[in-house]
C-alpha cells in the first residue's frame, strides 16, 4: 500500500528552509522507512538539489511561484513529484551535454549530477496545464554510492 504526502509552497525564500524542516522532524509523517537513514538522506538531497536549482535558475515570469512536493512510498519504493509552474528546463539536453564532470569541483553544474547519481530512475515532463514536473525513484534496497562520478 501507498503512503503519500503533499506539500505546497508559494515563497522562494524560505522553501529550502521548509523542507528542511519536514526532514529534520521524525514525526513529520513522512512516509519513508525510518531505518533507512541512507534513502532518507538520498531523498532530502535529491530534492534540495532541485528546488536550489528552481531557485536559482528558475523563470516564473509574471506568475507567483507555486510548487507542489509529493512524496509516496510503499516502504520499499520511493516517488518524489515536484511540480512547479515555471517556464521549464531542459534537463535532458543538459545532462546529455555534459554527461560527466569534466573537472574536480567544478563551480557549475554538480547538482543534476547528484540528481541523476541519486536516482533509479528521473525524468523530466511538461504537464498538460502547463506546469513541469521533476519525478525520481528511489529504492530502499539499492545503494547508489558507488555511482556517484565524483
Amino acid at each position: 500500500m501507498m503512503k503519500e504526502v503533499r506539500y505546497r509552497f508559494n515563497n522562494l525564500e524560505d522553501l529550502i528552509d521548509r523542507v528542511h524542516a519536514l526532514f529534520a522532524k521524525p514525526d513529520a509523517g513522512l512516509p519513508l522507512p525510518p531505518e533507512n537513514e541512507n534513502l532518507r538522506y538520498r531523498v532530502q538531497l535529491t530534492i534540495h538539489e532541485w528546488l536550489a536549482n528552481l531557485i536559482q535558475h528558475a523563470h516564473f515570469g509574471n506568475r507567483a511561484p507555486t510548487i507542489e512536493l509529493t512524496i509516496r512510498s510503499n516502504g520499499r519504493i520511493v516517488e518524489c513529484f515536484i511540480d512547479d509552474n515555471s517556464e521549464g528546463f531542459d534537463l535532458n539536453g543538459r545532462l546529455e551535454a555534459n554527461p560527466s564532470i569534466q573537472e574536480a569541483f567544478p563551480e557549475r553544474g554538480m547538482g543534476l549530477h547528484f540528481i541523476r547519481a541519486c536516482t533509479q530512475k528521473l525524468s523530466y515532463v511538461r504537464l498538460k496545464d502547463g506546469r513541469h514536473r521533476l519525478v525520481f525513484t528511489l529504492a530502499n534496497d539499492e545503494d547508489p554510492w558507488l555511482d556517484i562520478p565524483f
